[in-house]
């Protein structure tokens, strides 16, 4: 079962009502973002100056940005209007052009509809989104249609089994030897069932989200599903931050990652 049951309300509702908020914490990339997520994607994706890449759920477009000033030529879309608009208001006179639309990543017509269907692209890439998608099977059929044969997607979600539903992170004090010591680890009480649950991605945003726990079995069946082959996969984490003093870090648990990113490809 790669699909979640359906919350009460429409998730982009909410993504509408959050993006400026997002966006003004986010700008650019946060750490999350810029230590662990662009550079293990950007390795991944292997772009070249000149290839066409799709960014799905784009957000604020910072990825986006980013896949552009390397030569690329970017078709970016996010369901929600707000990020779009916010994407659009980076744009400068000397900025590399992106393609924005505004297209619900759950609803197959509407994508194909705003991207067309055949393989024109060379990669594709999602950032941080499948797991808000209450549909993942949507887009990537849609996705394995538009890719040239030769072609990648790369996307990258919270981690199902250490950064998603019911997961408690844990700091306990041991004495191993009679001699103090902190360590800091992961309590995980549900994995296994598909399930919706809400979710402040940001400490303090004016109201949480939906997201949409899938265990990696599902997430990967679904991929298989549409026509996918995995052929990398990687867990990055963070440098461990001895000094820090904030105790609900990742880069207090260095042997726990907090995100999986990985790398599909058309099966032939």
């Amino acid at each position: 079962m790669s699909d979640t049951p359906n919350p009460p309300e429409d998730p982009t509702a909410i993504w509408n009502r959050i993006a400026d908020f997002w966006n003004d914490y986010i700008g650019e990339g946060n750490d999350f973002q810029q230590v662990l997520i662009m550079p293990t994607t950007d390795r991944l994706l292997d772009l070249k100056p000149g290839e066409t890449v799709l960014d799905a759920c784009c957000g604020n477009g910072n990825y986006a940005r980013r896949l552009a000033a390397s030569g690329a030529k970017v078709v970016a879309f996010d369901g929600a209007s707000i990020f779009i608009d916010r994407a659009k208001s980076y744009v400068t006179d000397d900025a590399p052009p992106i393609e924005y639309h505004v297209i619900d990543a759950t609803n197959e017509a509407q994508l194909t509809q705003s991207l067309g269907s055949e393989a024109r692209f060379d990669a594709a890439v999602s950032s941080m989104a499948l797991m808000d998608l209450a549909e993942i099977d949507p887009l990537l059929r849609v996705i394995r249609k538009l890719l040239k044969p030769n072609g990648r997607f790369v996307f990258s979600v919270s981690h199902p089994a250490f950064n998603s539903i019911e997961t408690t992170l844990t700091s306990d004090l041991i004495q191993p030897g009679g001699k103090p010591k902190q360590i800091f680890g992961v309590k995980i009480t549900r994995y296994a069932t598909p399930a919706p649950y809400l979710n402040y991605g940001i400490l303090h945003q004016p109201e949480p989200h939906w997201m949409f726990h899938r265990p990696i079995g599902a997430l990967l069946g679904a991929c298989f599903k549409a026509g996918f082959v995995v052929d990398a996969f990687e867990e990055p984490t963070f440098e461990m931050d001895a000094k820090g003093k904030n105790a609900f870090s990742w880069a207090k648990r260095p042997e726990i990652p907090p995100a999986l990113v990985v790398r599909l490809r058309p099966t032939l």
